[in-house]
């Protein structure tokens, strides 16, 4: 009997793990902040993620996804114990098989996992290029700035059509950490339905759905089972009219996290302040590009973003940049490319605060000359920031230089 069970263990490792192939992404970035606008008084903060794909067989497959960052090392010594921030983003696992003419995919995950902005589940569906925005770029992982995160615990089931190039799906997903929607801090139930299509003039990645606090009290604050008296719509989308080849194109990102449709406090209510939206033109002249970019991001993305590192850009709740760079050049057998962001932020604004007489209040001018050079297999970042008003008002911050290296495997 032990020997016919071994035996039906071999056959059943080797079917299972006969087509084991890893693949990621990993990213490493060192930021230096000037914390005078005259003298050299600089912060130094790393970070990095790896983020990959266990492929166990054909259908199987294990995905994970950790980034860390550090405190200020120069201030605490390189060679000295530092503080750091350690995160587990994404550990699920994904069950893939075709069958009548679709393929179906089903995933259960803990963490971030294919939010709105990652591109993650347009590229893993349908094979389509990474077409973000420059804006969003981040080295704590592929989640970075979104404009609606599918996060916490849950699972996710999708058919991809073989004849059409479109992909639905459905997610349903349990949030604990819900502090900023939720006074009690009361989990959360979401249910989402998704949608992703890519022909050769659209691309489009979307999820919508209601979250639904599960609350313990009712109002008198007394033990309950389950009480549910508020239902949160929430929304949001990537898009791209036309493709990277176009000379012009449109991308648009956009969504909020919770618009209430049924609650007995009114307390909180939807304001526009808590819409996310990228609203990005982008012009190719042969190989130069010009992307002209309006956006507006919830003060708590942005606070968030401050916190985490997630984005080396966008600090401010709404502005504008013009990013003009010569997408592929070559040199000495490099490929590489190199331009510049000419932004204006405003602090604590947003879209509808246009026109207030205290709106140019907390404007900020920044230069950011930029370029990306292939390097063994992967891709050096150098971005140099130079806030010019923090500059004429000698406040700390007015220069930052960061340079990152990302590589796929």
């Amino acid at each position: 009997m032990k020997k016919i069970l071994k035996a039906i263990i071999f056959l059943l490792a080797h079917s299972l793990f006969a087509g084991t192939f890893f693949s990621g992404e990993s990213g490493l970035a060192a930021s230096f902040v000037n914390k005078k606008s005259f003298g050299l008084d600089p912060a130094l903060v790393f970070s990095g993620f790896l983020g990959g794909q266990l492929a166990l067989s054909k259908s199987f497959s294990v995905q994970g996804e950790f980034s860390i960052q550090t405190n200020d090392l120069y201030e605490n010594g390189v060679s000295k114990e530092a503080d750091s921030i350690f995160r587990l983003n994404e550990i699920s696992g994904t069950f893939t098989q075709s069958f009548l003419g679709v393929t179906h995919t089903l995933t259960v995950f803990k963490g971030y996992n294919e939010s709105i902005g990652s591109q993650k589940f347009i590229t893993r569906r349908l094979g389509v290029e990474n077409y973000s925005s420059l804006l969003t770029e981040s080295y704590l992982g592929q989640n970075g700035l979104s404009a609606y995160e599918v996060f916490g615990t849950g699972g996710s089931y999708s058919v991809t059509l073989r004849n059409l190039p479109a992909s639905f799906g459905l997610v349903v997903s349990k949030n604990s950490e819900n502090e900023e929607k939720n006074d009690d801090d009361a989990p959360q139930l979401n249910a989402d339905l998704r949608f992703a299509a890519a022909t050769r003039l659209l691309t489009i990645d979307m999820l919508a759905g209601l979250g639904a606090p599960l609350y313990t009290k009712n109002s008198s604050n007394e033990d309950v089972v389950l009480l549910i008296d508020t239902l949160y719509f929430h929304t949001g989308a990537d898009i791209l009219i036309g493709n990277k080849y176009s000379t012009t194109s449109l991308f648009i990102q956009c969504g909020f996290e919770y618009l209430p449709i049924r609650k007995s406090d009114k307390s909180r209510d939807f304001s526009l302040n808590e819409t996310y939206f990228i609203f990005e033109p982008r012009f190719k002249f042969g190989d130069a590009r010009l992307n002209i970019s309006i956006y507006n991001i919830p003060t708590d993305k942005i606070n968030s973003a401050r916190i985490v590192g997630k984005s080396l850009l966008i600090e401010e709740t709404f502005g504008m940049d013009m990013q003009m760079y010569a997408e592929t050049m070559y040199k000495k057998h490099r490929n590489y490319s190199a331009g510049v962001h000419c932004m204006v932020g405003f602090e604590d604004k947003h879209f509808k605060d246009i026109g207030d007489n205290d709106f140019m209040d907390k404007m900020n001018v920044k230069f950011c000359p930029f370029t990306e050079i292939e390097a063994d297999g992967g891709k050096v970042n150098v971005l140099f920031t130079a806030n010019m008003n923090k500059f004429a008002d000698s406040e700390p911050g007015a220069f930052k230089l960061h340079i990152g290296y990302k590589k796929e495997f």
